[in-house]
């Protein structure tokens, strides 16, 4: 669940029992306190592929020598964990001679971490011989599947930030007007070279 819906619906609770006791205080979103703006956290995921096709060749230029498996395979990804979360602070930038300053969204906290992958294949013609083979580097394969994955969510991660904050740099107070907060209710970002 996302940080602000958990605060909206933290806000819906806490009206309710406002109306109820008579009290009128809200709780609003004070990025001086806490800047999250998402906050996921997903543990205990499992991913599977039952029973796919896969060819694996040389590139080009093969050989009648060149060896290719092809088959049907199966995958299972088990105990996924995604840590992430973005929050929102003040940025300055020198445009025109002029300084600025505007929102902008970053990443604060990122993990991938996953306990195991099982690959398994089946209908090669060398099943038994590639089955054992991937038993012996369970953990070297599962290391590198975890560092792939994270790199790629990161790469996504990154490009969507990065088009956000291109739609609130042309429109900052759409962002602002959303969180209820202004400028000088932000934290300066602090880029350490």
């Amino acid at each position: 669940m996302s940080y602000q819906i958990q605060l909206q619906k933290e806000r819906e609770d806490e009206g309710e029992l406002q109306r109820s006791s008579g009290k009128h205080a809200s709780k609003l979103f004070n990025p001086r306190e806490d800047p999250t703006v998402l906050f996921l956290d997903i543990h205990n995921l499992t991913l599977r592929l039952d029973d796919f096709s896969f060819r694996v060749e040389k590139g080009q230029p093969m050989t009648i020598f060149d060896p290719v498996f092809e088959g049907r395979a199966g995958i299972t990804v088990k105990n996924v964990s995604i840590i992430l979360k973005v929050k929102v602070e003040k940025e300055r930038l020198f445009r025109d001679g002029v300084e600025i300053s505007r929102p902008v969204l970053q990443l604060s906290m990122f993990d991938v971490k996953l306990e195991k992958l099982k690959l398994k294949f089946m209908q090669t013609g060398a099943d038994w011989i590639l089955n054992a083979v991937l038993k012996g580097f369970d953990h070297q394969i599962t290391a590198v599947v975890q560092e792939n994955l994270k790199e790629q969510i990161m790469k996504q991660v990154h490009a969507v930030l990065e088009q956000v904050n291109g739609l609130i740099e042309s429109n900052p107070h759409l962002l602002m007007n959303a969180l209820g907060i202004t400028m000088k209710d932000l934290e300066e970002s602090i880029v350490c070279v």
